[in-house]
């Protein structure tokens, strides 16, 4: 059985703000512009599974937004987030709750599916985490969150994911906080949306990877949510991923604004929206740090 640990993002100083009275709109879903496509409302509900550590369920944030959950690791238990905290920071970039306190996600409206791959340490395993893609597959799930990644290429790995492609699967991934060093796996991957991290300036975080990246997002001194109703600050090309996969969700809730036809292949469709929302970074047209550049909602 071969093992992986993620990577971890950075901790920073969280800001002074009381979350308990006071709803907090993210820098990065202002830079976005995700509210722009928040009053349309559209009536697909999007399934995304965050394959991480679990989700804090309860919190308050998060309460009612998980339809679904699978333990790969075990198939008995719950998907709580006790230890690691990192399902949960992702799974509110995405989609906590639009209310009157904490934070608010890029795509409040999106169903969460939790998936549980990662232990209690961050650690786990390949074949856990390809049983969970086929879990995914087998459940409709519409896109893949994946915020950790692997050093090197693994067939099985590499197999599942063109399958759950080939299903209509949008597979997004953090490049990984590599500090200049190639983007992980399943990042890589040619048909797995790749993220590198930026800050407010749009400069790229000194932690990203360089190589095949296809897309920036922000991914420093994010707040997000942390476990037992608490909220932190913290950085990471995981934390970039989970912005794209917001993205991503708010094009699927409204495919007709966009020109998304469901009978054709979805991953070229949603792919050359992206591109259409990106705006070039660094070198003149897609390089190996910003990919394609910083994705915005004009």
């Amino acid at each position: 059985m071969i093992f992986f640990l993620f990577n971890h993002q950075e901790k920073n100083k969280t800001k002074k703000i009381n979350h308990n009275l006071v709803q907090e709109v993210p820098w990065g879903v202002e830079k976005i512009n995700a509210n722009s496509l928040w009053a349309l409302r559209g009536e697909e509900k999007i399934r995304v599974a965050v394959l991480d550590s679990g989700i804090d369920k309860e919190h308050k944030d998060l309460k009612g937004k998980i339809k679904g959950e699978y333990n790969a690791i075990n198939k008995t238990l719950s998907t709580s987030d006790d230890k690691v905290g990192h399902g949960t920071a992702i799974a509110g970039i995405i989609a906590a709750k639009d209310n009157s306190f904490g934070l608010v996600g890029i795509a409040p409206e999106t169903e969460i599916y939790s998936v549980k791959v990662l232990n209690d340490k961050g650690k786990g395993s390949i074949d856990k985490l390809v049983t969970a893609i086929e879990w995914c597959i087998d459940n409709n799930i519409h896109v893949i969150n994946l915020s950790f990644g692997l050093s090197k290429d693994k067939s099985i790995l590499r197999n599942v994911i063109d399958k759950a492609v080939n299903k209509g699967i949008i597979v997004i991934a953090a490049a990984g906080n590599n500090y200049g060093g190639p983007a992980d796996y399943p990042a890589a991957y040619k048909k797995v949306i790749s993220i590198n991290a930026v800050d407010r300036n749009n400069e790229l975080a000194v932690f990203s990877s360089k190589g095949k990246i296809d897309f920036s997002a922000p991914g420093v001194d994010i707040p997000i949510l942390s476990i037992n109703n608490g909220y932190e600050t913290e950085s990471g090309t995981s934390l970039a991923a989970a912005h794209v996969t917001g993205i991503v969700s708010l094009i699927l809730q409204n495919k007709d604004k966009f020109g998304i036809n469901s009978k054709d292949n979805i991953y070229y469709q949603v792919k050359h929206i992206l591109s259409e929302l990106s705006i070039d970074l660094g070198k003149e047209g897609k390089d190996e740090t910003y990919g394609e550049g910083l994705l915005i909602f004009k």
